[in-house]
């Protein structure tokens, strides 16, 4: 039996394993969940940590990071924000008018679980404020995809994790997609105790997320 390990101890873990010494987590749970902080890891030094409160939907926010990769410098933020089909006084709505606008960073990538699909009210605020997609990028029809199972029904929800850059900066994604086989072993026991029936059911998955991953190429500046 795994024993318990708290968000910033699991994301430190996690870095040795995948060579990503470099680590940085929020302090602003999201969803009004226990211990549900967002984290950034990197092969390359992290500066300028940052969060940003989001109080529209549920309470949430923005972290990020700035990092130099091969000569050029990025701004990441990573979000978890609710879902929902109304855009005004949304948290994308926030997001896009708030801290886009606001953003000096001339590569700027923004990511994470934004619980809306491509084309929905919401996210259609993110590209005007100047930001390109990933899956538009890659001609990817997301219609026929899905990043998220719902644990207790089993239910697919589509695709509603996404990656984002700046569209000023030149960067354009290469390469990506959802990676559909991202599960514990099947006789490996877990830590489950609310949800251990349906993840016997359904799969135990790594989350109820399945990760989205993207190759961005950025112009030599």
């Amino acid at each position: 039996m795994e024993s318990a390990i708290g968000p910033r101890d699991w994301t430190a873990r996690l870095g040795r394993v995948l060579g990503m010494k470099h680590a940085y987590v929020g302090k602003i749970s999201s969803a009004n969940h226990k211990d549900k902080y967002k984290s950034l890891l990197s092969r390359t030094p992290l500066t300028g940590m940052n969060e940003i409160e989001i109080t529209k939907g549920f309470r949430a926010s923005l972290f990020g990071a700035e990092t130099v990769v091969r000569g050029v410098p990025i701004l990441v933020y990573s979000t978890h924000i609710a879902g929902t089909a109304k855009a005004d006084g949304s948290a994308a709505d926030f997001i896009a008018k708030s801290v886009i606008p606001k953003s000096k960073a001339s590569s700027l990538v923004l990511l994470g679980d934004l619980n809306n699909l491509l084309g929905d009210q919401t996210l259609n605020r993110i590209e005007p404020a100047g930001m390109r997609s990933t899956w538009s990028d890659l001609g990817i029809a997301t219609t026929r995809l899905s990043s998220h199972l719902h644990i207790e029904t089993g239910k697919e929800s589509g695709v509603i994790d996404h990656l984002y850059s700046k569209t000023a900066s030149g960067a354009k994604a290469i390469d990506g997609g959802v990676i559909y086989n991202a599960f514990n072993p099947l006789n490996e026991d877990k830590l489950m105790p609310r949800y251990r029936g349906e993840w016997e059911q359904f799969g135990k998955p790594l989350s109820d997320h399945r990760p989205i991953w993207a190759v961005l190429e950025f112009p030599q500046q």
